[in-house]
């Protein structure tokens, strides 16, 4: 009898191609766990639920942890200590002290070569007790708080970082800075006596009477010849809509402005307007009467054209309109596109500036 062929148990050439494409399963393993490990110390080290928050932190940040760390880490981590950390720091003198009055050249610029503590950062010079400091123990203190405050989070971060853009580019205003000013400047009432215009006043904030712009015109804050420029970010549409008025007359009898403006969104008058001579308007340069802030932030909306009514948030218009007058004593140039003027604040600051001062 013929011996009966044995099976073969080499696997087929698609399976070992699969078998190929396929990692190891300890490679997923250890990839997977890589990645919770990854999500673990991020939480650890943002989210207020994070166990740092309730823990002494002199039991985790100490001298003998500091020497579990291998070299690279300690290197890197050195760099974030400060200089009299080190062993070959050198104390100096402020360049302003009397006591180097007689060193200084009279002639030399001290504010251009500034000279600070001088530290080779290297790990071999620390000193273990900066970790016992009281300094750097009040720091760690500060960021458990700030990380059981949710102020490490990436959301909270972004807002931090879109609220100081807006606040640096004049787009976003603080509430409460104008809350704090109102509560140290308060309008007393015998100073809004002072002004004929009584249909433009409301209540604020603490009882204060606030002027209305006509006001400001009564008092000189506003003169024929300034230019009042408006700026406003649209987040939810991503534009930021400016644009330049020029302050053609002022009319006693009916309390209102009659400013001139560019059609569109073009942002700057024409040069022919912003010296003093200025000859008569022509088109296609527009006119707009007008009697409050709003009103006028509202007309130049419409001539813009980008924002539709419907879409413009309720804000305060004192806050985002700046006036721009020339100085005394300077004459007009045609150095920038507003004529030589220089910027005297908002509307707003101009109010609260005047009257408190009256």
């Amino acid at each position: 009898m013929s011996e009966r062929p044995k099976r073969t148990i080499r696997k087929p050439t698609r399976l070992l191609d699969e078998a190929a494409d396929t990692p190891p399963l300890r490679t997923k393993r250890k990839a997977q766990q890589l990645a919770i490990d990854d999500n673990a110390s991020n939480a650890l080290l943002t989210s207020p639920k994070s166990a740092l928050t309730t823990m002494d932190i002199s039991d985790l940040i100490n001298a003998n942890t500091w020497a579990f760390l291998s070299n690279d880490s300690k290197t890197s981590l050195a760099k974030l200590l400060p200089p009299t950390a080190f062993s070959d720091y050198q104390r100096t003198i402020d360049p302003d002290h009397p006591s180097r009055k007689k060193e200084l050249d009279s002639n030399a610029m001290i504010i251009d070569t500034p000279q600070h503590p001088q530290s080779s950062y290297e790990v071999e010079r620390l000193f273990p007790s900066v970790f016992t400091d009281p300094h750097f123990l009040s720091a760690a203190h500060t960021f458990q708080d700030h990380l059981y405050s949710g102020w490490l989070k990436e959301d909270f971060k972004a807002k931090v970082a879109k609220y100081e853009e807006g606040i640096r580019d004049g787009t976003l205003a603080a509430p409460w800075k104008d809350e704090e000013w109102e509560k140290e400047h308060p309008l007393p009432e015998n100073n809004a006596s002072k002004s004929t215009s009584s249909s433009t006043k409301s209540r604020g904030t603490g009882g204060a009477v606030k002027a209305g712009i006509y006001d400001l015109a009564h008092n000189s804050v506003i003169e024929v010849g300034d230019i009042i420029s408006y700026k406003r970010n649209f987040s939810a549409l991503d534009v930021v809509i400016e644009k330049d008025v020029l302050v053609h007359s002022i009319n006693m009898r009916t309390r209102s402005f009659t400013v001139l403006l560019e059609p569109g969104p073009t942002q700057y008058l024409p040069p022919y307007l912003l010296m003093p001579d200025r000859p008569d308007p022509v088109p296609p340069i527009q006119s707009m009467e007008i009697t409050s802030p709003t009103m006028l932030e509202t007309g130049i909306l419409d001539v813009d054209g980008r924002v539709e009514r419907g879409k413009r948030p309720n804000g305060n218009a004192w806050k985002v309109l700046t006036v721009y007058r020339w100085r005394e004593g300077i004459d007009p140039s045609m150095d920038d596109n507003r004529g030589g003027r220089e910027s005297h604040g908002t509307l707003h600051y101009l109010r609260n500036s005047h009257f408190s001062d009256s």
